[in-house]
């Protein structure tokens, strides 16, 4: 029964995933390089200090508006995140206009305007472009911040923080972020729930009142205006905002590490390592060497063809993808590894192999001169994408900015694709030794504790050093020899739920519950009778989204992904064994492999580990040490994407019929970033259900 449960929320995940996301496997073709007509921008300054660019683009009857703030706010210490939080709540609604109302009025224009923490823009057809300008500056001008919104955002940042424990590419970019950047500097400090929970509509306004300023902002305008216009406009919109003195904070800019470290999290039973190879560097637009660093990274680990790609993805299949990013910065920038949704994930077993591939394609690209046909293909790929990116009103917004924030040359991207042009082999492989630092980086690995050894060597002083969640270093965590055999350990499970004879006089089941997943609300049904009938029916709004029936003799699964007999083989006798109230009275009867790991901790409860195999099928169990209740579960599952783990969290136990049943399970499969919480709204036992209602 279980089995067939997990399968049918890791298929609903899968539907969901496919169903929501692109493709970024698909390089985009690349364009031949041509010369780039970019129009100059016109700027001038309002008395209030607010500088204002205009680039004309009569060819279609579109305007877009940007502000961009230029401060340096003072650093957040214990209500981390407050800044992030400003930034979703500003604009929501104004003094004069409530949240419903400025949907209604943006929507009736359909235009597209926001604020942020940075400042906001607007965009939208030039016929509405008085209106636009209306709800854009009441947005900036006049934000109110009101009570309702606050709690619903910090519920939402509480949600996904709460989410980043179980998902080890997210504690990985975490724990990378406070390591790189040190909480003296912006990107470093560290958000948890009480430095959310700490903040109040007080601080948004004194953030509002201290850093909103026109003598701090630059404005862009792009499209169908006259400067004239322009000059009109902002006056009548933006003249009358006040200037005043703008604090900057005092940061501690990064430094990399004088010698490569290796920080590790330790997450149990984990069948994939996320890892991290970063470090702070100075990067950004200007320097000489800007388009060939750019290259470079693009070289050795931007898309499908990098080098990174190619190594562990084609040639030893460590992971399903792996990218590099070189990012810029005002201040300093970033080198890191990822794969596409946070750290590169590569097998677990492979973890220290990857780290070799990784360093090895870092110091070749540093020591041994591409070719001349793959610094064609990157110059090719820059052009493409670089005119692509033209189409973008934001683009020669960005542009206007840029070159006013770094005194930039007025043709300075005018000029980008002749500097790329103009790159050689020997620019390329100068810039790798610039920028490519693996003697002084950190290396960060989320993963089981039981790959420290193996990785234990890219430390310059051959030590692993262990952190929490919240990047604050941690001992080494230590496995507890636990005193018990596996049958004892079930045999206490059994007794806790209720004992086997409440669980044999249990017949059959009837359970209606919500599910919620990727935003979307379902509602699931599942009938059980002994001794192995189960049907499980997801439905959303009355629409069937995927129902599973196992009879003993078929195994069926139907709904939006069509229908699947899996009534042949290996996963139908799993699936009949483990069709039971509690498959694991037979775990020992049934030929599983069990196996007591020890006493080890799951969010600081004691728990006992137990491991059962059989027939490639593994799951590990984290039995309470108090409870002996399984308050969680990790299974490995083959899927078409490969092999993956699913994390079953279970809460909230209620006796019904005698036996304990988990009225709320939280599923995640870490790997994609996908959670699925179900809540039991109804449980009936020994209804009298009959074969037939098992079609």
């Amino acid at each position: 029964m279980k089995k067939i449960y997990n399968m049918l929320v890791l298929l609903l995940m899968v539907t969901f995933l496919q169903a929501q996301t692109v493709d970024r496997s698909i390089r985009p073709s690349a364009a031949a390089a041509k010369e780039i007509e970019i129009k100059d921008a016109e700027i001038f300054t309002l008395p209030n200090g607010l500088k204002v660019f205009v680039v004309e683009d009569h060819r279609a009857p579109i305007v877009y508006y940007s502000l961009r703030l230029d401060v340096k706010p003072a650093l957040e210490g214990d209500k981390a995140g407050l800044q992030g939080l400003f930034g979703e709540v500003i604009g929501t609604a104004t003094k004069s206009r409530s949240k419903e109302q400025l949907s209604k009025e943006i929507d009736l224009i359909g235009a597209q305007i926001n604020a942020n923490d940075k400042g906001g823009s607007g965009s939208g057809l030039k016929k509405y472009e008085s209106t636009m300008l209306e709800l854009l500056s009441d947005m900036i001008l006049n934000p109110l911040f009101t009570q309702e919104e606050l709690d619903l955002v910090k519920k939402q940042y509480m949600s996904a923080l709460e989410f980043i424990s179980s998902d080890p590419n997210q504690i990985c970019d975490r724990i990378s972020k406070a390591l790189v950047y040190g909480n003296q500097f912006p990107e470093g400090e560290m958000i948890t729930l009480e430095t959310i929970e700490r903040i109040t509509i007080d601080d948004l306004n004194k953030f509002y009142n201290t850093y909103f300023a026109p003598n701090v902002t630059r404005l862009s305008i792009v499209g169908n205006i006259t400067v004239a216009e322009a000059k009109a406009n902002v006056q009548k919109y933006f003249g009358n905002w006040k200037s005043k003195e703008v604090p900057k904070g005092d940061y501690v800019v990064p430094q990399p590490p004088k010698e490569t470290k290796v920080a590790m999290f330790s997450k149990d039973g984990a069948v994939q390592s996320s890892i991290n190879l970063c470090y702070p560097i100075f990067y950004r637009p200007g320097m000489a060497d800007f388009e060939a660093a750019a290259v470079t990274n693009y070289i050795f680990g931007g898309g499908m063809s990098g080098k990174l790609f190619q190594n562990l993805r084609e040639t030893h299949s460590y992971t399903y993808g792996v990218y590099s990013f070189l990012r810029e910065g005002e201040l300093t920038g970033l080198f890191e590894l990822s794969s596409g949704r946070g750290a590169a994930s590569v097998k677990a077993a492979a973890t220290d192999s990857a780290l070799v591939q990784i360093l090895f394609e870092m110091n070749n690209m540093m020591n041994k001169p591409i070719t001349q046909e793959e610094l064609n293909s990157a110059k090719a790929y820059f052009a493409g994408s670089f005119g692509r990116s033209l189409q973008q009103s934001s683009t020669i917004s960005n542009f206007a900015i840029q070159i006013d924030k770094y005194n930039l040359p007025a043709d300075y991207y005018k000029n980008f694709l002749k500097r790329i042009d103009a790159l050689t082999v020997a620019d390329i492989q100068a810039a790798a030794k610039k920028y490519f630092k693996p003697e002084n980086a950190w290396i960060v690995v989320v993963s089981d504790k039981e790959h420290a050894d193996r990785i234990k060597q890219f430390a310059a002083n051959k030590t692993v050093q262990f952190y929490d969640i919240n990047a604050n270093p941690v001992a080494a965590p230590e496995t507890k020899v636990a005193d018990i055999s596996a049958e004892q350990l079930i045999n206490k499970y059994v007794e806790a739920i209720g004992g086997a004879a409440a669980i044999n006089a249990i017949s059959d089941f009837t359970m209606t519950a919500t599910m919620s997943m990727m935003g979307q609300n379902l509602e699931m049904t599942q009938l059980f009778k002994t001794p192995y009938y189960s049907l499980i029916n997801v439905s959303m709004g009355g629409m069937l989204i995927q129902k599973a029936v196992f009879d003993g003799t078929s195994f069926k699964m139907s709904g939006m992904q069509g229908n699947q007999d899996l009534s042949d083989g290996p996963e139908f006798e799993r699936a009949r064994a483990e069709a039971s109230l509690c498959p694991e009275m037979n775990f020992i009867k049934n030929g599983y492999t069990l196996t007591v790991k020890g006493i080890d901790k799951v969010d600081e409860v004691e728990v006992y580990v137990m491991d059962a195999e059989k027939e490639g099928m593994k799951k590990t169990y984290y039995f309470s040490a108090q409870t002996f209740l399984p308050i969680r579960i990790s299974a490995l599952m083959e899927t078409p994407q490969g092999e993956i783990q699913q994390i079953s969290e279970n809460s909230d136990f209620r006796a019904v019929g005698g036996v304990l049943f988990p009225f709320v399970t939280v599923q995640k499969v870490p790997s994609m970033g996908m959670e699925t919480k179900i809540t039991v709204i109804d449980l009936k036992t020994n209804t009298g259900l009959t074969a037939d209602d098992f079609k």
